[in-house]
């Protein structure tokens, strides 16, 4: 059986589960083994699913423990809201062991596994058993970052664009004048960048692209508007 549900190293930019494929995320692991009723005779299953829980479901999937796919969302555009039963013809079949997995209108996602169908056609999702999708990660990112100020750099911020907040400093050691450091974060591609010199002067530039400019040379006056310097030898940038 299967077992299922489930700044900146900118140095041109800137100074340094289961097996079924159908929902966008693999289903919560199967609560436990339950042992897998034999066929029946060819005939129309059908089952009445009764949402117990306080959450609408949005997507439902049923089918024979024996397929490795979920198959099509049951509900297409429709919604099974909480207190509510749908009953549902699923086709002729000989099996008669069936999962289902449902999804919540906040993404969690609840299993039934291995129900027998040809015993009891009455299914409630009561979503004690919820599991939440895991957050992707960011992507990690660096810039390296070339000081061409008459300063150290003692500090590098990035943030994301729309930030409100700086954040922690990402620099592990001071880059010194005409020196490089590299500096990783995670998230999007534009960010600002703030770097802080020995005398505590700070340096900023707003609205980086990370990705087409991942080195920056620091240099006097960096924070005014005019194009972001190249660092010297650095071919494309």
């Amino acid at each position: 059986m299967r077992a299922r549900l489930p700044v900146i190293t900118l140095l041109g930019a800137m100074l340094a589960a289961a097996p079924r494929p159908a929902p966008a995320q693999p289903p919560p692991a199967p609560l436990a083994a339950t042992p897998i009723p034999p066929p029946g005779p060819l005939g129309e299953r059908e089952v009445t699913v009764a949402n117990r829980s306080e959450l609408s479901i949005t997507e439902l999937y049923i089918s024979p423990t024996s397929n490795d796919a979920w198959g099509e969302d049951r509900l297409g555009d429709a919604i099974l809201e909480p207190g509510k039963n749908l009953r549902l013809r699923l086709g002729r079949y000989r099996d008669c062991a069936f999962d289902l997995l449902a999804i919540y209108e906040d993404a969690s996602r609840a299993q039934i596994p291995t129900r027998n169908l040809c015993r009891g056609r009455r299914v409630a999702f009561d979503g004690k058993n919820r599991i939440h999708p895991q957050t992707p990660t960011a992507p990690e990112r660096t810039v390296s970052l070339v000081n061409q100020s008459h300063r150290a750099i003692q500090q590098v911020f990035i943030s994301p664009a729309d930030a409100s907040q700086w954040g922690e400093d990402l620099l592990a050691h001071t880059i010194s004048v005409g020196q490089s450091g590299e500096v990783t974060y995670l998230g999007a591609c534009t960010v600002d960048l703030r770097v802080v010199f020995e005398n505590r002067a700070a340096e900023e530039r707003r609205g980086i692209d990370a990705c087409a400019t991942p080195a920056l040379s620091i240099e006097p006056g960096w924070t005014t508007a005019d194009e972001v310097p190249v660092p010297p030898g650095s071919g494309a940038f």
